[in-house]
């Protein structure tokens, strides 16, 4: 690293002890209306009046104007560029249609337990289930709510089932659509990467439609397009890719270790002009096409009744590239060969898998007073629609004459409908400082799940003697089978209560109590919270939450089965737990998560012009969903022998116990050539957050301008306080862990243990200037390399992935009549993934590729400089 980077990675720090100096210096001010701090919230507490300044529980309000600075048009990557404790794993640990349909975390948590709000309603999950990553979770697809939807965002960084039930764990993500009665604007934007490819485009349009004097209509919508961006490694200029030339001219089915060159051989002539980096999927900005629409509204119809609606519907189309089929690798396949994929694909094939999303969430409900009592009675029915298709792709047990490389995977479908009534009063008590605010509410919901077979030839030849070896099924992603299909349906209720209210003047209290029954999983317990908060002083407060939650394993999740071959004729089947398979295999039925958490920080107002808030927070949940090890025999090899799904060989004892399961589980027993891995969801143990949220931030005037900044970061750590034993069934079985150290990586260190983002934002007439410094903190990776041994070398290690500057600027001009422009560079600096260390890279990965770069970390793709230009004009 150059010095003049070293001096640029100490400019935030400087830039924060300058900012925070002016503001402890500059004379007061009188506080402008519209400060972020004076925003009435209306998430984490049902007292009414609260304010991000009062809360008792540390709250993040991000405005119209935060969102479009943050570079993305979407709220998944707005979160995660604004919020510290917010974290967007790139794509390695969460394959397939995990790399598409994308889970935030929040203080270092499942996706799942993060639960967003559209005007305070829930949102429905994704149709889609986690395999990988984190295993059978079901979370919120932020990337389908488009940020030109969106008048503000309120992010609890607390835990707060009591108010909202279950998935709520980590926090809650209020979204509030704007509701302008009158006016409007229309944006468009364009942008690519500098290095090239990424190029993305949007056009958002809003318009507010006033209903006489009694009410609005917000009408919104958006297109966008983003291209693909690939950064993969170059191949190693001796890892062959196509077939070898042996002596009589006839093609070789083999290839040396590694793809080298074979005794008796030459190298393929096509091989001098290749591609020299035919693999496209690792590093990869996705091809993304999205859609939105939507509505909000609401009318009096008198002065003690509103009626109200809103509606929001997307569609997104998304390809995704796969794994390189080489030429070598579809030569050497018997079955491709002898179906003529090789002379259909002479040089290879990338398949890409794609997904037509379509979601839409449509609420209705009346508001009023009756007897002191606000009341709001709402319907929502929310819905997830998920077609997935495999396209440039083959199935090897087709005829390649038939032409056919596009192929319907299958359906998840996944819809909630909830009905609500919630209740509010104040009563003056007479023994308190200021009223007791009184809430309840009851809750009514039905979910409903399916999962819908592809076309027969998208998974034709996936289970042996079904026109295949089991090698067969369409190439990256093989159609869901019939027997693996789902239509499950569940309901569940509640009931809540909560008071609170200032006990005196610098005391305030706040809690609630609420019970959950699931059809399928019973009720969850009491489930509490107990926020205070005490002012000494404008300038100091101490504020504290304890609570718990609950969270019941998706539905999508309960009913989900899949199975999927390989080329080699491994096939690999998640089974559910309940199921017979589960059941053999030492499965036990899926039990729900349960968490405890807290939180104690301090907070105040040092000036009007200078806020700080620092919050300690703990959060574990018992029950963690994961994925039990694979249990399988393997009749692949060509010795002849049966090996289990590590690859380690069977003794006579270990195969007789296998087959026995596999009988029992009513699982076919492979034969030579074929094999067979299963695993299913389980409970992996308990997980334990802890941490700390920073946020400190100031405005005051400089010249003819006014400057404001904020400095947020997070700092955390995660454990696991407890692993779950071996199952009895599979105890004296090789190589069976509950946790790899891999899943234990993907549970505990996705997420950078430190994240800081320094923002500071200038505007003097008609120009401003929006500055964002992030730093990526350390990101531990662990390693295994069995390669080493032979050289002495240690076989395990760490590294550190993280430790990564960000800089984001953007310029803006407002240009009269209406019309303001801005142009942006995020990562200015031209910030790279961390390169994987040699150390760690098996012989096969040195042989194929010249690199590696992480691209499980918050860089994901690496893509360097990105830039934008912006036009708006509102009306």
């Amino acid at each position: 690293m150059s010095s003049k980077q070293r001096d640029h990675h100490n400019v935030p720090l400087t830039a924060l002890a300058l900012a925070v100096s002016l503001a402890l210096a500059a004379p007061a001010q009188a506080a402008e209306p519209g400060e972020e701090g004076n925003v009435v919230v209306v998430t984490g507490s049902r007292v009414s009046g609260r304010t991000v300044e009062n809360s008792a529980s540390p709250i993040d309000v991000l405005t119209q104007e935060d969102l479009a600075n943050s570079g993305s048009d979407n709220l998944l990557g707005a979160l995660v560029a604004l919020v510290p404790s917010f974290n967007l794993p790139g794509q390695s640990p969460q394959p397939d249609l995990g790399s598409i349909v994308l889970g935030v975390q929040q203080r270092n948590l499942s996706p799942a337990y993060t639960l967003v709000l559209i005007n305070g309603k829930r949102r429905n999950t994704t149709a889609v289930v986690s395999e990988n990553g984190f295993a059978g979770s079901a979370a919120v697809d932020l990337g389908l709510i488009p940020t030109s939807a969106v008048d503000h965002v309120e992010v609890l960084r607390d835990g707060a089932s009591a108010l909202y039930g279950s998935s709520a764990i980590a926090g809650t993500v209020n979204v509030i659509l704007k509701h302008n009665a009158q006016s409007g604007g229309v944006s468009v934007k364009g942008g690519s990467t500098f290095k090239g490819g990424g190029e993305n485009g949007s056009i958002a349009v809003d318009k507010g439609v006033a209903l006489g004097d009694s009410g609005f209509v917000s009408l919104f919508a958006q297109l966008s397009k983003q291209k693909p961006a690939i950064r993969s490694s170059p191949l190693n200029p001796n890892y062959l890719y196509y077939p070898a030339v042996k002596a009589d001219g006839t093609l070789s089915t083999t290839l040396g270790a590694n793809n080298s060159l074979p005794a008796g051989t030459t190298p393929n002539p096509k091989e001098a002009s290749r591609d020299s980096a035919p693999w496209k999927n690792s590093g990869q900005k996705l091809d993304v096409r999205n859609a939105s629409a939507g509505f909000n509204g609401e009318y009096d119809l008198s002065r003690e009744l509103t009626v109200y609606s809103f509606g929001t519907y997307a569609d997104r189309r998304t390809y995704s590239a796969q794994n390189f089929r080489s030429p070598y690798s579809i030569y050497s396949s018997t079955l491709a060969r002898t179906n003529g994929w090789y002379a259909f694909y002479p040089d290879g094939f990338t398949p890409k898998e794609s997904t037509s999303d379509h979601e839409a969430q449509l609420v209705a409900g009346l508001r009023g007073v009756l007897g002191g009592w606000n009341w709001d009675l709402s319907t929502n029915y929310g819905k997830d629609k998920v077609d997935v298709y495999t396209v440039d792709s083959a199935n090897y047990a087709l005829p390649a004459s038939a032409g056919q490389t596009d192929f319907y995977i299958g359906q998840n479908a996944y819809s909630l409908w909830s009905n609500t009534l919630d209740l509010t009063r104040s009563v003056d008590t007479g023994w308190t400082a200021k009223p007791l605010n009184l809430s309840a509410g009851v809750e009514y919901s039905q979910e409903h799940s399916q999962l819908k077979p592809g076309e027969p030839n998208a998974y034709l030849g996936v289970i042996p003697g079904d026109g295949g070896s089991g090698s067969g099924g369409a190439q990256s992603l093989p159609g869901y089978l019939p027997r693996d299909a789902s239509d499950t349906k569940r309901h569940s209720y509640s009931a809540y209560v909560g008071a609170g209210a200032n006990i005196t003047k610098e005391w305030f209290l706040d809690g609630g109590l609420r019970g959950e029954h699931y059809s399928d999983f019973g009720s969850s317990g009491a489930i509490g919270k107990l926020s205070t908060r005490y002012d000494f002083s404008p300038a100091f407060a101490i504020r504290g939450t304890a609570s718990n939650g609950f969270h019941a394993p998706a539905l999508q999740t309960v009913s989900f089965s899949n199975t999927s071959g390989r080329p080699n004729g491994l096939i690999s089947s998640l089974v559910r737990p309940d199921s017979a398979a589960g059941i053999a295999l030492g499965a036990v039925p899926l039990a729900p998560e349960k968490a405890t958490g807290f939180t104690l920080g301090i907070t105040g107002d040092i000036s009007p012009q200078f806020n700080y808030a620092v919050d300690f927070y703990q959060t574990e949940v018992k029950h963690t969903l994961g994925t039990s090890a694979s249990v399988g025999l393997d009749h692949t090899n060509a010795d002849g022998q049966i090996r289990d799904a590590s690859g380690a060989v069977l003794t006579p004892a270990q195969l007789a116990i296998l087959q026995s399961y596999f009988t029992a589980a009513g699982l076919a027993i492979p034969q030579q050539g074929n094999g067979l891995t299963a695993h299913y969801f389980t409970d992996v143990g308990d997980v334990r957050s802890r941490g700390l949220d920073l946020t400190i931030d100031g405005k005051h005037r400089l010249g003819d301008g006014v400057l404001k900044w904020n400095f947020a970061a997070n700092f955390n750590t995660s454990a696991f306080t407890r692993i779950s034993g071996i199952p009895a069934k599979l105890q004296g079985l090789p190589n069976i862990t509950t946790l790899s150290l891999t899943n234990q990586q993907s549970t505990l260190y996705l997420a950078p243990r430190d994240k800081q983002i320094f923002n500071l934002n200038y505007k003097s007439g008609a120009f401003f200037v929006n500055v964002v410094e992030t730093r990526i903190g350390k990101l531990r990776r662990f390693w295994t390399n069995a390669d080493n041994a032979a050289l002495g070398l240690p076989t395990t290690g760490e590294w550190n992935a993280g430790k990564l500057w960000t800089t984001d600027l953007t310029l803006g001009w407002n240009l009269g009549h209406g019309f303001d422009a801005k142009v942006s560079a995020f990562n200015l600096f031209n910030e790279r993934a961390r390169r994987v260390p040699d150390i760690s890279r098996t012989n096969a990965s040195k042989a194929q590729y010249l690199y590696a770069f992480d691209i499980s970390g918050p860089l994901g793709a690496d893509l360097g400089t990105q830039y934008a230009a912006t036009l708006n004009y509102k009306f």
